[in-house]
């Protein structure tokens, strides 16, 4: 009598065995090589997928692969886990600072509701914007002409709404506010355009400052000033 739940326990355990090692099996025929545990988790969270093997299969051509279990949570949310994958080989190969992202952030972009192709597409778009004014500055009249062009990132494109008018207002009020700035103002002479422009390029509009204040990439500006007849 005492062997009969220990037959049932052993033949449990070889039943659970073979799935696990079939599950091993069918993510082997993609190049995909599952150590027992990681079956059984991978098991555990729903079982083989053809997507999720693909995705994983092609997970192990990136800088850091993916595992199984994370293509498998995010494809429970809602989202893609091959199109994840093909978007981080794509961005492997790109240059283009706005679109640096690792696979947390291109889940999020994917599950988004935006499609991902196009808010890679938008955060590859290199924008322009212009604006012009003029400031005072020891007792003299400037005008400028301020030019920038940037990317948004793909985090921004994904979940943010964007508009050029808060950018130039915040730009114009900068550089018409250069008074916030008096420690380096005291460094330069009156008239000195050159020093001017470094102050705005540099300090004033530097490139942190378009990160942090205006979500923003600055691939590079510019800005052209000029003494004013009547300053």
């Amino acid at each position: 009598m005492l062997l009969i739940p220990f037959y049932f326990l052993l033949t449990v355990v070889l039943l659970f065995t073979g799935i696990i090692y079939r599950e091993k099996l069918r993510f082997k025929r993609y190049g995909v090589d599952l150590p027992f545990q990681q079956a059984v988790n991978v098991f555990i969270r729903g079982g083989f997928r053809k997507d999720i093997a693909e995705a994983a299969k092609r997970s192990k051509n990136l800088k850091q692969s993916v595992p199984v279990e994370k293509l498998q949570l995010h494809a429970a949310s809602g989202g893609n886990p091959l199109q994840v994958i093909e978007a981080l080989e794509y961005l492997e190969k790109t240059t283009i600072e706005s679109l640096r992202a690792g696979f947390r952030h291109v889940c999020l972009v994917d599950l988004s509701g935006k499609p991902l192709p196009e808010v890679i597409q938008e955060a590859e778009e290199l924008r322009s914007v212009e604006t012009s004014g003029s400031f005072d500055f020891s007792g003299m009249s400037f005008s400028y002409i301020y030019k920038a062009k940037f990317r948004r990132p793909i985090m921004s494109v994904a979940f943010d709404s964007f508009s050029e008018e808060p950018v130039i207002k915040e730009i114009n009020r900068k550089i018409r506010d250069l008074s916030r700035y008096h420690k380096e103002l005291l460094r330069i002479k009156a008239g000195d355009t050159e020093e001017l422009r470094r102050l705005i390029l540099h300090n004033v509009l530097r490139k942190a400052h378009w990160e942090q204040h205006f979500k923003l990439v600055l691939i590079e500006h510019d800005v052209v000033i000029t003494v004013n007849p009547d300053g």
